[in-house]
């Protein structure tokens, strides 16, 4: 079975007469849910809820050859989705569900130009060139991004995602008994919710727990996501062995604390500034690299993903790159009684994704 998804940035299965859409975010460390309601032209927000994985995902699939929480079989992620649903009072099953950037391959190419009449059978082929896996096992798909009439050039985005992690996804929902209407690489997701539309060219740092992506975006298209295998529970492991505490309490640090400039937090401070200096080294490699290669330069950065709650990591990053940065407010395109502003706002780097996904069934 064919999946058309790139187009509009998603794999589809269907339409359904829905109002009310629930995106659901899952990683090793918790699950994310975020419900919207569709009302006029305003995505609604009804309910949200996160649940931590710890106590769910406890037996490993033999079969499965997925790192994170893909690894564990299909019954305990069920399980896990149903305590978050019902705990966060979600009342629609209709969702849409994300795939982690690790487990999905995005490449940006540039070719010789051709007419659009040719697009479906040149870029088929040439996505045979530029995607590293078997097209038996992957599910491909592409866009073009860039084209102008007088140029001989175009840009093509290239993705593709095993076919393994859809019917994985397709059997967890099934258990779970929801209504999969989509599932989406969770870059795409983040610039849903805290990108939009807007023009200008940026970078995206999300800083998730297993890992950190780097997304380049230009004109509200992603040009650019690179994966970095290093994620928060490295920081938090560090805190906890180097100050010999819980890992809770050293999460509580890390975020509380963080980057102080304070002297009597100054042991917790050169631990993770230790940790960062080689993650930012890498982030910079990146975002140096685009930057060479194109007219258009990054003018600003957004932090989101649980990492960014970091106390003090905007403006740390901000000296090492020289330009805005600022944390992302991925409820920025929701209605919300205003009383609810503040929580949301400290809460936000964990939902740009799940809120993303639920915005795609509005958002057209």
């Amino acid at each position: 079975m064919d999946i058309p998804f790139l187009k509009n940035g998603k794999f589809s299965f269907g339409k359904g007469n829905s109002e009310s859409f629930v995106g659901i975010d899952i990683g090793l460390s918790s699950v994310k849910v975020v419900q919207l309601r569709k009302e006029e032209e305003r995505a609604i927000l009804e309910t949200y809820g996160q649940l931590r994985g710890e106590g769910y995902l406890k037996t490993i699939d033999s079969s499965a050859v997925f790192s994170g929480f893909l690894r564990f079989i299909d019954e305990d992620i069920s399980a896990m989705l149903k305590d978050v649903l019902l705990e966060s009072n979600v009342t629609t099953k209709t969702a849409v569900m994300s795939i982690p950037a690790h487990a999905s391959f995005v490449t940006l190419v540039e070719l010789p130009k051709i007419p659009r009449s040719q697009w479906d059978t040149v870029l088929s082929f040439e996505s045979r060139r530029y995607i590293p896996i078997s097209q038996n096992e992957v599910f491909t798909n592409w866009v073009v991004i860039e084209g102008e009439e007088e140029s001989k050039k175009m840009k093509v985005l290239f993705v593709a995602v095993p076919r393994d992690i859809i019917s994985k996804y397709q059997r967890i929902s099934k258990l779970a008994g929801l209504d999969l209407r989509a599932v989406e690489v969770e870059s795409f997701s983040s610039v849903r919710s805290l990108i939009g539309t807007e023009h200008a060219p940026m970078a995206m740092i999300y800083f998730g727990f297993e890992s950190t992506t780097v997304m380049v975006i230009d004109e509200g298209i992603l040009r650019l996501s690179h994966t970095i295998d290093r994620g928060q529970e490295f920081f938090t492991a560090a805190l906890a062995r180097g100050l010999n505490i819980s890992m809770e309490r050293a999460e509580d640090f890390k975020n509380e604390i963080g980057l102080s400039d304070k002297i009597e937090q100054r042991e917790i401070v050169s631990i993770l500034e230790s940790l960062l200096e080689l993650l930012v080294r890498e982030i910079d490699r990146v975002i140096s690299a685009y930057n060479r290669e194109n007219e258009r330069k990054i003018e600003r950065i957004l932090l989101t993903g649980g990492g960014a709650r970091m106390k003090g990591l905007a403006t740390y990053v901000a000296q090492i790159f020289g330009v805005e940065v600022s944390v992302g407010n991925s409820f920025r395109r929701i209605t919300y009684p205003q009383f609810m502003q503040p929580i949301l706002r400290d809460v936000s780097p964990h939902f740009a994704v799940a809120v993303g996904l639920a915005l795609r069934e509005i958002d057209k």
